[in-house]
């Protein structure tokens, strides 16, 4: 097993560069995040109209000479009544900030998930090979979660925190320049332990981030891998290991927490010892007469906020970093190029039945250097059966792919009707060419779920007459709930042979004009294999196929057998010219006994 997804490490610091990437998907809301800034913009105000009616209040009726008591009782309750009406509409303004930013969050969120998982189905089998399951998984669900934070309020709040401040200070300014030099001689022990705390931090988090990774890669490889476990009888050394991997994630986590409590813990220590200087200077101040009461309170209000966004930075740290780190893995998979890559004016070919296949001079490698076709060129005509054989890694199965598109040629042209697959419109390419692999991957749902694959357009009547083509119908009507029984995952509650029947049928629902079917008897029995035969060869009039395979029987009764070796085409003919000639074709059948060659 890996030890390492590697970008599972990668945690960043803000980015300016992901968020103009991330940017197209804010655009079409970009409305609404104006009006969550004009929100806050008056919620701020409203926060710092607040102490202003305290000093009034404190340095007008409270404290003015010359007022009679029902005077000082009256504009004391118009104070009150102010201030309470700012209350409220602070607290109005901070449900529909909240409501709004949410709402925005999701929106945002849940087009970047449609984006992602559409390049993830439109991706061909290179970038799936690079990219497991379960990393692409995490990808859709968790790490486009973990934007929610950063689109909804991690920008805009941490970036209104930092104007918060500037706005904060410049009002102490205003009220007193003494104090408020006073006040920002704690400043620079703060930028300091936010600098202290950034670096540990990040380092720590990255630190949890990879064993948090590691403990989920490998979880899941041991959970797929459960009956082997259980087989040989490694239940407790797989508990062993959990528990060592969980121990090792949750000291990580410690050491995460203990940065952020001691950052608070000094960040709050910085602030209470300005309070006492404060409370000193402020209060000697106003016993001198420079400073009258009220203002004094308002001053001390104000210093009182600038904890709050501070905080809040530090707090919000973390889950940025988080965020930005699942921001860089999701540009990085938004950035792999979609292959194959759609034509600019697709074509389709009008007729439909029987369809030919023209493969000419084609070459393909997975990678540079290493050819795996090499000059292959051969014709199937409309209603022919062709079989392919060959050693392993002799290029089969990539014949197979080239056809319906799931990789492109490296040279030359496979052509289906005489348009280039490259050309063609790929929907219709794949309706038209229907492929049976030797996967036997079920989707988890109804039997009719997987044998219209989730088409609605496909009724009950074409899914049964798929069911009775390949000869599985009676089992399915013997199913609880008949075609509606329920699949469990991957098929897991069904045979090899009749996951492969159901498969055949997925593949014949649609009336496709061509059938490649690769490896697609490998798992069914003699008896299933006599019947699927019998249905095949019904199926097949009026298509042509293309079939890959080890078995003499299926073999055999080709129009015509290609032979490959080292991607290559050294025989082609019917399965008697190829004996006859006893060459590549023969040595095969001989090393399967004189008794295969007899038949």
């Amino acid at each position: 097993m890996s030890n390492k997804w590697p970008d599972e490490a990668v945690d960043h610091p803000p980015d300016l560069r992901l968020l103009r990437q991330l940017w197209p998907f804010a655009r079409p809301y970009r409305r609404a995040f104006a009006g969550c800034l004009a929100i806050l913009g008056v919620s701020f105000g409203v926060e710092l109209f607040g102490p202003w009616i305290i000093r009034t209040a404190i340095d007008g009726p409270l404290t003015a000479s010359g007022l009679e008591r029902g005077e000082r009782v009256t504009a004391l309750a118009w104070h009150a009544a102010a201030f309470g009406a700012l209350l409220v509409l602070g607290t109005w303004l901070g449900w529909a900030y909240g409501r709004l930013t949410a709402w925005n969050g999701q929106r945002v969120v849940r087009d970047v998930r449609s984006r992602l998982f559409a390049h993830v189905l439109a991706a061909g089998p290179g970038f799936h090979e690079r990219n497991p399951a379960g990393k692409l998984t995490t990808r859709v669900t968790s790490d486009v979660e973990n934007l929610n934070e950063l689109i909804s309020t991690g920008v805009l709040q941490s970036a209104f925190d930092l104007l918060k401040i500037v706005g904060v200070l410049a009002a102490l300014f205003l009220l007193d320049v003494r104090l408020a030099l006073f006040t920002v001689a704690a400043t620079p022990a703060v930028v300091v332990l936010s600098l202290l705390f950034r670096d540990r931090a990040q380092k720590a988090y990255s630190g949890v981030r990879v064993k948090l990774g590691l403990q989920n890669a490998w979880t899941a490889e041991v959970i797929g891998g459960t009956r082997i476990t259980r087989a040989f009888g490694r239940q407790d050394h797989v508990l062993s290991e959990y528990a060592a991997r969980n121990r090792d994630t949750a000291t990580g986590w410690r050491e995460t927490v203990f940065h952020f409590s001691l950052f608070f813990s000094l960040v709050d220590l910085a602030l209470r010892a300005t309070t006492i200087g404060m409370l000193w200077f402020g209060g000697s101040a106003v016993l001198e007469g420079s400073m009258a009461p009220g203002q004094f309170v308002q001053f001390w209000l104000y210093f009182a906020m600038l904890s709050a966004p501070i905080k809040e930075l530090g707090e919000k740290y973390n889950v940025l970093q988080a965020a930005f780190a699942s921001a860089e893995r999701i540009v990085q998979i938004l950035g792999e190029p979609v292959q194959p890559v759609p034509p600019e004016a697709p074509r389709s070919s009008p007729r439909r039945g029987a369809a030919s296949i023209r493969f000419e001079h084609v070459g393909f490698s997975y990678e540079s250097g290493n050819p795996v076709l090499a000059d292959v060129d051969f014709e199937a005509r409309p209603g022919e059966r062709i079989a392919i054989v060959g050693p392993s890694g002799a290029g089969k199965s990539t014949i197979l792919m080239l056809v319906s598109r799931l990789r492109d040629v490296g040279s030359g042209r496979v052509l289906v009707d005489g348009i280039d697959v490259r050309e063609w419109d790929l929907h219709e390419l794949r309706h038209r060419v229907a492929v049976v692999s030797q996967d036997l991957f079920l989707f988890t749902g109804s039997v009719l779920d997987n044998v219209r694959l989730f088409d609605p357009t496909v009724d009950e009547a074409r899914a049964w007459r798929a069911l009775e083509l390949v000869g599985i119908a009676d089992f399915v009507r013997g199913l609880p709930g008949g075609i509606h029984a329920r699949v469990e995952e991957r098929g897991a509650t069904f045979s090899q042979g009749e996951r492969q029947l159901l498969s055949f049928a997925r593949a014949l629902v649609v009336d496709p004009d061509v059938l490649v079917l690769d490896e697609a008897t490998a798992s069914i029995d003699s008896a299933a294999e006599e019947r699927l035969q019998h249905a095949l060869h019904a199926a097949l009039q009026g298509r042509t196929a293309l079939v890959v395979a080890h078995r003499l029987s299926t073999v055999r009764d080709a129009d015509r057998i290609l032979v490959l070796e080292k991607g290559r085409v050294v025989e082609s003919g019917s399965h008697r010219e190829l004996v006859a000639r006893r060459g590549t074709y023969h040595a095969m059948l001989q090393a399967l006994g004189n008794r295969a060659i007899e038949r």
